[in-house]
Parts: C-alpha cells; sequence; structure tokens
C-alpha cells in the first residue's frame, strides 16, 4: 500500500505554543472527558507517504514527548497512503506502547494507509473539509504504475488489512461493516434510524432483507446525511457473526460507546426507517468531515492548534518535527537516488582501476558506496553482509584487472557479489510475500539500470572527458612555459605527443594501464590487455591528449627505443 514557535528550541525540531486561559468560555460550557484531558499536548506531523522512515520517525518523537511530559499525543494526518507492512507495524505501536491519549487529526486528508492509522488512534478529529477513506491494498511497481492484482493474491493482501480495521472497531466501537467498505469493493451498506429510539444502525443486504423482506434501493451515488440531522441519535455497531460471539460483550467501550447490537430480522419490522445508502458495492468508502460526525467515525470537528487543544482542555501544544536527517535518508533511499549512485559507483570504480593514480573517481565511488550501505544501515534497513560483499567483490574485480589476471573468473565472481548484494539492499520484507517481491523486482530493476547507465557514463567518460580542461592535469598531461625573448610576451604551448611506432621502455608495470618513459618524461598508457613489466620495451600504437596506446616490443625486432621524434597534438 501503496497503503507560536519557540526560538528557544532549534534543536529539539519542536515549536510550543502556550494557550493559557485560551477559549475559556468554550470550556467553561463542555465538559473534556476524563481519558482525554490533557495539559500538554504533543502534535506529530504525519506528512507524506507512510514508509519504514516514517514509522522510525514518529516512534522517535512519541519517546521524546513522552519524555517532555506530553498527556496525549495527537497524530495530524496529511497522507495519500504508504507502505502496507510500515502501516500495520504503526497500528501495532500505537495500540501497545503509544500513550492510551493518542488521537488522529486529519487535516486534510488520511487515504489508504492514513485511514487505518486514524482507525487505529483513540479518538478521531478533523478539519473542515478533511477525508479518509479509500484503504484498498495496490501494487506499485516503480517505473511501470499500478498493476493487477489476482483474486487470490487481493485477498491474501486484504486479510491483515481487514484484521487490523476489525481489532481498531471491537476497541474503539465503531461498526465492522462500515469500517471493512473502506478497504474493499463489494461492501454494499445503508443507514436505518429507529424514530422511537433514534438510534441508528448500519446494515448490509442480507440483513436489509432479512428485516424489510424485500432487496434494498440502490441509489446512483451513496449519500451520508449531514451530522447536523442526525445528531441526537447514536450508532449501535452490530454484534459479529461469530460463534459464541453473540452471548457476551466484543467491544470494548472506553467513551460510553454502546456494546453493540443484535442483528435485524422481521421481528423489529416497522420500527427502523431507511435514511440512505452509504457504500456502494462499486466504491470504496470515503467520509469528508460532516459524514463522518454523522457516522461517529470523527468525534469532532477541529479546524486549527486553538480548537484542538480547547478539545482537550490544554494549557500547552508542542510540535514535533522530523530531523533534517531523516529527510535526507528518505531521499538517499529512494529508487532514483539509488540508481544514480549505483551508476556512480561503477563509473568511479572502473576508471579508477584504468587510469591509477587519480583519486576523484575512486573518491566519488567511495561516497557512492557509503551512501548506498549507510543511509538504509541508519534505519536498520541494511545487513551487514551487504557492505562486506559489496568491498569483495570490489576487491576481487580489481585484482583481476590490476594484479592477478585469470582469464576474468576473478572479475565475474566479483561483479556477481556486488550486484547481489545490491539487489538485496533494496528487499527488507520476507521474500516470500508480496512486498517482499516487489521490492526484489525493484531492486533488480534499479541495479541493472544503474549498471546500463555506468556503461553509457563510462563510455562517454572515455572519449570526452580527456579532452576537457578538467581532466588534463589529473591524467598528467604537461604544460610547459615557452621562454619569451626580449619584448615578447609570454605564451604558453603544449608539450608535443611521441611518434606512432617509436620504441620506449615501461616506467611501471601495465596492467595493462600505468605508465611510459618517452621525450625524457612520464606518459599515461596502457595496453590492448597486455601485461607489461617496468623496463620492458614497448612500441606506441596511438597517441592522444589522454594516454598513450602502447604494445609489447620484444628485443628480436632490433629497432632501438626511445626515439626523440615527436608530433604536435
Amino acid at each position: 500500500m501503496m497503503l507560536a514557535w519557540s526560538a528557544t528550541l532549534p534543536n529539539a525540531m519542536c515549536a510550543t505554543v502556550v494557550l493559557a486561559g485560551l477559549a475559556s468560555a468554550s470550556l467553561a460550557q463542555v465538559a473534556v472527558p476524563a481519558e482525554r484531558q490533557a495539559a500538554h499536548i504533543a502534535v506529530i506531523a504525519v506528512h507524506g507517504p507512510i514508509d519504514d522512515i516514517t514509522v522510525n520517525s514518529i516512534e522517535r518523537r512519541v519517546a521524546e514527548a513522552s519524555r517532555d511530559g506530553a498527556n496525549a499525543i495527537v497524530l495530524e494526518l496529511n497522507t495519500p497512503g504508504g507502505d502496507m507492512y510500515a502501516t500495520l507495524q504503526l497500528c501495532h505501536l500505537i495500540k501497545t506502547q503509544f500513550p492510551a491519549n493518542t488521537v488522529a487529526w486529519v487535516r486534510p486528508q488520511a487515504y489508504s494507509a492514513g485511514a487505518i492509522i486514524a482507525l487505529a488512534s483513540r479518538e478521531i478529529v478533523m478539519a473542515d473539509g478533511a477525508a479518509m477513506g479509500d484503504a484498498a491494498p495496490i501494487q506499485a511497481i516503480p517505473g511501470m504504475g499500478i498493476t493487477p492484482l489476482p483474486a487470490t493474491e487481493r485477498a491474501k493482501l486484504e486479510a491483515p488489512i481487514i484484521s487490523e480495521v476489525l481489532d481498531s472497531a471491537r476497541k474503539r466501537g465503531y461498526d465492522e461493516n462500515l469500517v471493512q467498505a473502506f478497504v474493499r469493493i463489494g461492501s454494499e451498506l445503508w443507514l436505518l434510524r429507529n424514530e422511537s429510539t433514534l438510534k441508528r444502525a448500519i446494515v448490509d443486504r442480507e440483513e436489509y432483507f432479512a428485516h424489510f423482506g424485500e432487496e434494498p434501493p440502490r441509489q446512483a451515488l451513496a449519500v451520508v446525511p449531514d451530522s447536523a440531522t442526525l445528531a441526537d441519535s447514536e450508532i449501535e455497531p452490530v454484534i459479529p457473526l461469530l460463534g459464541g460471539l453473540g452471548e457476551r460483550d466484543v467491544l470494548e467501550s472506553p467513551n460510553g460507546i454502546p456494546q453493540g447490537r443484535s442483528r435485524l430480522d422481521s421481528s423489529q419490522r416497522g420500527q427502523w426507517k431507511l435514511v440512505g445508502q452509504i457504500a456502494k458495492a462499486d466504491q470504496l468508502l470515503v467520509v469528508r468531515t460532516d459524514e463522518a460526525l454523522a457516522l461517529r467515525l470523527a468525534r469532532a470537528q477541529v479546524s486549527d492548534e486553538r480548537e484542538l487543544s480547547a478539545w482537550f482542555g490544554a494549557t500547552t501544544l508542542t510540535r514535533y518535527a522530523e530531523t533534517w536527517s531523516e529527510d535526507a535518508v528518505r531521499f538517499l533511499v529512494s529508487w532514483p537516488v539509488r540508481i544514480a549512485l549505483i551508476a556512480i559507483l561503477i563509473v568511479g570504480f572502473v576508471v579508477e582501476a584504468l587510469t591509477p593514480g587519480g583519486i576523484i573517481f575512486g573518491a566519488a565511488a567511495t561516497v557512492a558506496l557509503l551512501l548506498l550501505v549507510g543511509a538504509p544501515a541508519l534505519l536498520g534497513l541494511a545487513q551487514w553482509w551487504e557492505l562486506v560483499a559489496i568491498i569483495l567483490g570490489l576487491a576481487l574485480v580489481a585484482l583481476d584487472i590490476v594484479v592477478i589476471p585469470v582469464g576474468g573468473w576473478l572479475a565475474i565472481t566479483g561483479g556477481a557479489l556486488v550486484l547481489g548484494a545490491l539487489v538485496s539492499s533494496f528487499v527488507t520484507r520476507d521474500i516470500s510475500s508480496a512486498e517482499g517481491q516487489r521490492q526484489l523486482l525493484l531492486g533488480i530493476g534499479s541495479t541493472l539500470a544503474g549498471l546500463f547507465g555506468s556503461v553509457a557514463a563510462t563510455w562517454m567518460l572515455w572519449k570526452y572527458l580527456p579532452e576537457t580542461r578538467f581532466a588534463r592535469p589529473a591524467t598528467l598531461q604537461a604544460v610547459a612555459s615557452s621562454q619569451p625573448g626580449p619584448g615578447e610576451v609570454p605564451t604558453r604551448r603544449r608539450e608535443t605527443l611521441p611518434v606512432a611506432g617509436t620504441i620506449v621502455r615501461a616506467a611501471t608495470d601495465l596492467r595493462p594501464s600505468g605508465k611510459v618513459l618517452a621525450a625524457g618524461r612520464p606518459w599515461n598508457a596502457r595496453t590492448s590487455g597486455e601485461y607489461v613489466n617496468a623496463g620492458e620495451r614497448v612500441r606506441i600504437v596511438r597517441s592522444s591528449a589522454a594516454e598513450l596506446e602502447v604494445e609489447p616490443a620484444p628485443e628480436s625486432d632490433g629497432a632501438a627505443p626511445e626515439s626523440p621524434t615527436t608530433q604536435s597534438p
């Protein structure tokens, strides 16, 4: 699933508003229930998609707020959805580890994962014009969009979400049919009202038919009446039709919410009147603020911090924001950035191995490696063996290129280690799960994209970089100053290049890159693949500003080394 700022607290990433004496007239008229009462509120902004970074950040901020003495936690939701497993983890934290007085504030939207998180909270409040719902699981692969789910796979994804929202309904007193309509298509629901007791009931097609003896009317558009119309009535959640549960209370009632009702049948016919259809078979349920209030999903409309504080009876409100490091990690673990880092890692390593002596490309490769593995490690999403495998793989490739040529087998083995570790760094879920398989596909696609990108970048660097002003110092191309004569303006010229065919000697080992001595100074050089030891004769095949292409020149050919003949570049 996809699903007043205090200047004294810059390092805490929080803001505090003192609300002493605020809205005293309103508080005198409206008593705050004991379970909601809080003197110090902590507002935790949950903005953007829900992911593992979001969960870690919220957990950190709630712990900080609790240490600061907060009596209530408010999750300010403005999210289009997010990762299903991260969402379920956050719901578990809300119900088991966060303070009991944890409230969701939908401002202005809580779709998909946001709706599930809101239901898990003790209560829900919504800003004017806010919306929540549309929580069906989807499968989306970056670059490919949303992919269709077979019926079996969809049911498998829906199962833990349905279990979560049902648990929330039983703990918070919501109608179970209603919360399921957020998650899956096919939930048809109608709202009824008892004219004598003013109670309301949400019924499905089977219960409607059992009570009225006829098929329910199906409207073109599901409509929930305005909350003001039904202000004096209360919804009684239906007791679930599970064996043995009908004889005992199955809903907790922390706020005096009714414990539940029996399903309607023909014996109560005439007592209930149809209000309207609220969920259609071909639509996922989405409710606006007035609709959520009418259905008793939301407890109040709260538009700003002043109203929020009055609703809790609070004197101070403190905001706790994400840190810059959490924002940075979220950026670094995004798949476009990781593709770029993979390409930089490979390009930097290859160029450094083929043209030793510089530090720019080697440093770039090192930084890319640290960011690739280090950023996920900060969240506990990386394994130590992945870093070891990448370093070992790169060492094997370098060993094959520079030191011990064995036909490329070491390079192939090292490359496989590097690619395997990079793919694995994308997978944080069980590989047998749908999310784990999605992450595996993402890892394979991103790694291949980075690999192909590195091939193109290496070719362009090899072709164009040697001619740039930036690269000439790195390739040790000497620039000498000519001696000006009397009255002449000083000018600079390039040293001329050795002519092809010149016999010179290797100044270092060529494996296959290194240096040769020509025209009285060292030059960058490489062979076409042959390995040459220092001091051996080589023949210049081609000259360029970047390097000399050479080949072994056996002593038997009789040519004298080091011809002084040169050519202008």
